[in-house]
């Protein structure tokens, strides 16, 4: 099974993460996916996805300030992962919840096993108050990205 760890590039962290509001977020992370920047994931096919998943009924704000927004890509398309760490909390639903880590998944169908796994694995991960503010207190992509690491042991 793939981890977290494995899928998030220091380029694709923001740490920390400025804009204050979900679509400006989400936007500004997938626009550090490295895939994104090389062409292959597309940034429209990605946008698309996500935009999908969110108009569905079950939110992807899990709670605890913890967010996944996620999409599945046309096939065929790499798993990718980019994570933004926000002091300030984003904005994310009606109810004016706020995401503090804002994780974005994306990945076509022939990867789904992968992709689910990764959902879950943040899920159980980040249910621990410790984790989220060691991440959250993290200075740099670097540094956040090591504690990720060192949870997933």
């Amino acid at each position: 099974m793939k981890l977290l760890s494995d899928l998030l590039e220091k380029g694709a962290i923001l740490c920390p993460l400025d804009e204050v509001e979900k679509w400006a977020a989400i936007e500004r992370c997938v626009r550090t996916l490295p895939q994104v920047a090389s062409k292959v994931v597309s940034y429209d096919d990605a946008m698309t996805a996500i935009r999908q998943r969110e108009a569905q009924e079950q939110s992807t704000m899990l709670g605890n300030g913890v967010a996944i927004p996620h999409g599945i890509l046309p096939d065929p398309a790499p798993l990718v992962g980019a994570l933004g760490v926000s002091h300030t909390g984003v904005t994310y639903d009606v109810g004016g919840k706020k995401a503090t880590l804002l994780f974005i998944i994306l990945g076509s169908r022939s990867v789904r096993k992968d992709y689910l796994g990764v959902l879950a694995q943040i899920a159980r991960l980040f249910r621990s108050k410790d984790l989220r503010g060691k991440v959250i207190q993290a200075k740099t992509p670097e540094e956040a990205l090591a504690i990720i690491r060192e949870a997933e042991k």
